[in-house]
This record gives C-alpha cells, structure tokens and sequence, in this order.
C-alpha cells in the first residue's frame, strides 16, 4: 500500500512586501497532479493541516475542488484522503466543506477532530493538536486518554499516527516556540507502550525533519508552497525559502516494513535509464 502525505498548502496566502511571490493554491494543484501521476497509485493520501493560511470558506471551497479537479474519483473510492487541522485553519469551516475527508471519531473529545480508520492492517489514527488562536500546538489529557483507548483497542496490530505539530525539537528556534508544547512526553510513554507504532507524521515546520519519540520514527514533511530556512542559531528570525517542493511517500508492505521516501513535485526534468 502507498500512502501520500502532503501538508501545509497554506491556500489563500499571499505575498508580503519581503517575500518571494507565493502560489499556493497552483502549488496544491501540482502536488495533486504529482499524486495522480505516481505509479502504483497511492491508496490513501494524509493531509496533515495548515490546508488554508486565515480558514476562509471559499479556501477551503477551492481545496475541495483542486481534489476532485486533480484526483477524479476522490469522493468515490480512491483514493483515500484523511484530513487533521492545523493552527491556520478553522474546525467549523473545515468540517463545513471538507468532513468526509476528516471521519471524526464517535468518541472524540468535543471539539477535536480525531480520526481513526483501518486499512490493510495498518491502523491510521489522527490527533488534532490545534488551540484554537494559537500558533502552538497541545495535547490535552482528554485526548490523551482517547488515543490510550485507541491504542489498547489495537494492542497487536500497526499503527501509524499523524498530527499538525510535530512531538520534536527541531532545532529552529521560531517553529520550536510555535510547536506542540503540551502532551509530547505523555505521547511518548503511550507510543512507547504499544511497540507497535510505526512512525509518526507531521508538518508545521516546513522543512523535512526526522526523529524519534517512544522509538517510533517521527517525520516531518516539507510544505507543498514554501519552505522556511534552515537557521539553527538561537533566535534567529523566520525566513522564507523557495525550494523545490516535496511530499512524503510511504511505502506499507507489512509490520516492520515501512519505506520512506520525499518525492519532488517538480522533477528537474526526465529520469534517464541506466
């Protein structure tokens, strides 16, 4: 099974008077259309929030059309799409235009969107780590205590766990100060205990990252628009970078059996044969 991972379109983001100009809903659009292109063609595609920049309802509009523009069948059987917020989008208008593509658990702890679907063996399970205004991320006791459940439900089984924030320090002090700032260490005692957590997968950061948290992998995938640079010194301010945009591609073959690969949107040209 091959499972996408876009994140952090950012649609309806517009270029300030220092910034590079910026087009995230035609950067969408050829993320979508790489999707459509990939052979064998993915089964499930992971949106892992920020789909817009300020939640507009004609942005999350325009997302919905962009998927059934670029990946026809979307709403009909495949590909998949599984959808968690981010802090730049709102629940009410995501759900509103975009809720067949974020199944929210019957036991979810109101207001959050947590999913929870099965596909070939592989458990998927989606947190929601947005407070509502803010830049950072959390993860509250209640819904803690929902993926305990969901974890121990599934105690012999894989799974593969995706969120907004990423549960790392990256080192860019600007996204570390914004990231998940509450839950990471409980997180990682509850993945640690179920052993069978595969990797964890995440955005927000705009740059590709990878860890570990409860020895699971955690990876942390570029944005489909712009990436930030690569700034370790402590302090140091945001900056924008156009480089070349990529998604994640994970390969699912079985337990244990878990590729990985970040695949340009825009190849520099065609692959020669070897």
């Amino acid at each position: 099974m091959l499972i996408a991972h876009l994140t952090d379109p950012h649609v309806g983001l517009t270029s300030g008077p220092t910034c590079p100009p910026l087009d995230p809903a035609g950067a969408l659009r050829r993320a979508l259309a790489h999707v459509r292109a990939l052979r064998p063609a993915p089964e499930l595609l992971l949106l892992t929030g920020d789909l817009t920049d300020s939640g507009r309802a004609t942005d999350y509009a325009l997302i919905r059309e962009l998927l059934e523009t670029e990946l026809p069948g979307v709403s009909a059987g495949g590909p998949r799409v599984l959808a968690i917020p981010g802090n730049h989008d709102l629940r009410e208008r995501m759900l509103a235009t975009l809720g067949d593509f974020l199944p929210v658990a019957a036991d979810a702890p109101a207001p959050c969107i947590c999913v929870h679907e099965r596909h070939q063996g592989l458990h998927l399970i989606g947190l929601d780590t947005v407070v509502p205004g803010q830049p950072h991320g959390m993860l509250e006791d209640a819904q803690l205590a929902w993926l305990e459940r969901q974890l121990a439900a599934c105690a012999d089984a894989p799974v593969l766990l995706f969120m907004h924030h990423p549960p790392l320090t990256s080192g860019i002090s600007a996204m570390d100060g914004s990231g998940l700032r509450n839950g990471r260490d409980e997180l990682g005692r509850l993945v640690a205990r179920h052993g069978g957590v595969q990797m964890i997968l995440a955005g927000h950061i705009h740059r590709p990252i990878t860890g570990v948290l409860g020895g699971a992998p955690v990876l942390v995938a570029p944005s489909t628009s712009h990436q930030l640079e690569l700034d370790l010194r402590p302090g140091a301010p945001l900056a924008v970078r156009m480089e070349p945009p990529m998604i994640g591609l994970y390969e699912w073959r079985g337990p244990g059996n878990l590729a990985c690969h970040l695949s340009h949107v825009q190849p520099f040209g065609e692959p020669y044969l070897c």
